[in-house]
């Protein structure tokens, strides 16, 4: 180590080099001038504690080091048995490095390699050009004598700026992968790749474009500007990335100020209410924020790390160019090419996952009957990402499939039929089971256990089920739709009794409880090519109709989330699932290719949303808002039809054809 190096690293002018080379000479990892840098084979370089700490981590997160990979470009680094603390020391000391900082006047304070192998630090004043290892003066002698290294070039360390064209000379990378001792002095056209001269020989003597380097090397100043440019531009572009996620930030914190604000204007409406609402806003709102203000850093940090890993690039290309061999600039320039493609190609991989989070508020429509709704269902934050999307074709990616854990599928006794086709099963509130029989034209009422309590012989053919809670006992709500009507039951004392009957205009398939006193029904709009919902009375009065265009000639189910703010109809031929505000808007449709013949529909206790795909036997997961989360593959029974959840939501019942299955929402991947 160049002992003048103390005294002029103290003068105004070094300082001033220093703070020149700070962004250019840093370690992509700490962003610090580089301590004693390491290069592994990609040619990314990091300061030796760094690449310490990261082979450390990686042990930690797989209790193994067997495999490492660039923190940068993600390219395998090692694969082999030694240990993490041993691990660092099998890449060599970027000497090239090196000697651009000697040569800029930073100090450096480098340590034996083969003493901090064994755990001990010793000053080193030498080193080995060929293994790129810094040596102590007794490691030198025996490097000197050893029978494998006698005839390496050894330099004392201040002599590195000055001895540079040695250090490109002798360095691993401008060596045969295959054979390290033979420099590379032929390129393979056929296979793009750098041979030596054993190479040429052995596995490529019938390549017919194998040429010689020192010949035929070509002109490079061209390749040398584009290469730069290349680089310039991955840097704008990683700036740019980086702004528009301070931006994005930005934005998400004034969403979530924006929405204190709004909350303080309802306030003075529903006072009490909107009090706790906004104390659960601002608490989610700041965790979400503070979540993606974390995410936002690591990610600017990355961009920052691979800015600086190209700076390291252009510093070693540009110190090469002047005293490197034609053949040497052309070997640089290709390895240099591989970077930047990787480069890239992470940089469009950071750029489509970008996600643009805004912050929304649901008000709950209901606020004129404020007191009777449970504080925590009055508002909720939902996180938006790049807006609202009005189709959603896919969703949440990669997508999972699973499997839910099957709790009870049981034959049910008694039944008379052969010929079934179970269309709907749901939970009541004590915990029974309705299970309707739209071919044979039968309702059941079951036990816990399934077996039959008793059932209802109806004269048309049931479709759909749900339970309207009416004076303290369950009023049950069956559609007939080629009848065009709905008919009443009470089932009190655990009996089916038939209490009267509402017509509607035209057939209603899919139908849901909207409060106690009123229903919503849908169904295709006889002779149109359209679908209908309408919120009716029990009493047979239509509050509200809406049309939405579609196929309108087959079976619809519908669902409404805890707030009764959404309303979710699947549309079979249309093979779609559609969401409406209960004003009529739409907020999207759901489509996807596996998503076949949808039946039923219904939301767990998160207001995840459940939708059955009949002929491919699964079930589809999505988010409130229509992201595909999971398909849950269902391998026990075929050709599902109506989904239901008990009142707790952690499990569902799922009709078929031929009979019905209990799951549990205990997802398990496959």
């Amino acid at each position: 180590m160049a002992t003048a190096s103390e005294d002029l690293i103290a003068s105004d002018e070094i300082q001033e080099s220093v703070a020149t080379l700070s962004d250019d000479l840093n370690c992509p990892l700490c962003m610090k001038i580089f301590r004693s840098p390491r290069r592994l084979p990609c040619l990314h370089s990091f300061c030796h504690d760094c690449l310490q700490s990261h082979i450390y981590t990686i042990a930690c997160l797989k209790d193994s080091a067997k495999e490492v990979c660039c923190p940068l470009c993600g390219n395998m680094a090692y694969t082999g048995e030694l240990t993490a603390d041993k691990l660092v020391h099998l890449f060599p000391l970027n000497t090239l490095m090196l000697s651009v900082l000697m040569k800029s006047k930073v100090k450096v304070d480098i340590v034996c390699n083969a003493c901090q192998a064994q755990d001990v630090v010793s000053p080193a004043e030498k080193i080995c050009t060929v293994c790129e290892e810094a040596l102590c003066v007794q490691c030198s002698k025996m490097h000197g004598i050893s029978r494998l290294s006698r005839n390496h070039t050894i330099l004392k360390i201040e002599d590195l700026p000055s001895k540079q064209q040695t250090v490109l000379q002798d360095n691993e990378m401008f060596r045969c992968t295959e054979h390290g001792s033979l420099p590379v002095e032929y390129y393979c056209k056929d296979h793009e790749t750098q041979l030596c001269a054993k190479c040429s020989v052995d596995d490529h003597a019938s390549c017919p474009e194998v040429i010689k380097l020192a010949n035929k090397t070509p002109d490079l100043s061209e390749a040398l500007k584009q290469m730069k440019e290349q680089m310039r531009n991955l840097e704008d572009q990683l700036k740019q990335f980086a702004a528009i996620n301070v931006l994005n930030l930005s934005k998400l914190e004034s969403d979530v100020n924006s929405l204190s604000i709004e909350i303080r204007t309802l306030k003075k409406i529903i006072n009490n209410a909107l009090d706790d609402l906004e104390e659960r806003v601002k608490e989610e709102g700041n965790k979400i924020f503070n979540d993606e203000k974390k995410r936002i850093e690591q990610t600017n940090q990355r961009c920052q790390s691979h800015v600086t890993a190209i700076r390291n690039s252009n510093v070693v290309l540009e110190s090469a160019s002047k005293y490197a061999t034609q053949n040497q600039m052309f070997m640089l320039i290709k390895k240099i090419t591989t970077q930047c493609f990787m480069s890239k190609r992470h940089n469009d991989h950071m750029f489509s996952k970008n996600d643009i989070v805004t912050l929304q508020l649901d008000i709950n429509p209901q606020l004129n009957s404020v007191i009777n709704i449970p504080r925590g269902e009055i508002g909720m934050l939902r996180v938006k990402k790049n807006g609202e999307i009005p189709v959603v074709p896919d969703g949440f990616k990669p997508m999972k499939e699973c499997t839910a854990e099957r709790v009870n599928v049981k034959y049910i006794k008694g039944l008379k039929y052969k010929a079934l086709w179970y269309s709907k099963v749901i939970f009541t509130s004590n915990n029974q089971l309705l299970l309707v029989d739209f071919e044979n034209k039968m309702l059941y009422l079951l036990d816990p256990l399934c077996n039959i309590v008793c059932s209802h012989k109806f004269l048309d053919k049931p479709f759909d089920v749900c339970i309207v809670s009416e004076y303290g006992e369950d009023v049950a709500a069956v559609s007939l739709p080629f009848a065009k009507s709905v008919h009443l039951f009470s089932l009190k004392d655990s009996s089916i009794s038939y209490v009267k009957q509402i017509q509607t205009k035209y057939r209603c398939y899919g139908i849901a409880a909207y409060n106690h006193e009123e229903l919503i029904v849908s169904g295709p709009c006889g002779g149109k090519m359209a679908y209908y919902w309408t919120i009716m009375t029990l009493d047979g009065r239509e509050k509200s109709y809406h049309e939405f265009d579609g196929a309108g000639t087959y079976q619809t189910y519908v669902a409404l989330n805890a707030f009764k703010s959404r309303l979710y109809i699947s549309a079979c031929e249309d093979c779609s699932l559609h969401c409406f505000g209960l004003n009529g808007r739409k907020h999207f449709t759901f489509r996807h290719p596996n998503l076949k013949g949808p039946r039923g529909v219904s939301l767990d206790r998160d207001d995840n949303v459940y939708v059955v795909s009949c002929p491919s036997h699964t079930i589809f997961q999505l988010s409130p808002c229509g992201l595909r989360i999971r398909i849950i593959v269902n391998e026990i029974e075929k050709y599902p039809m109506g989904i239901s959840f008990d009142k707790n939501g952690d499990k569902f019942v799922v009709s078929h054809l031929t009979g019905f299955g209990l799951y549990r929402l205990v997802l398990k991947s496959e």
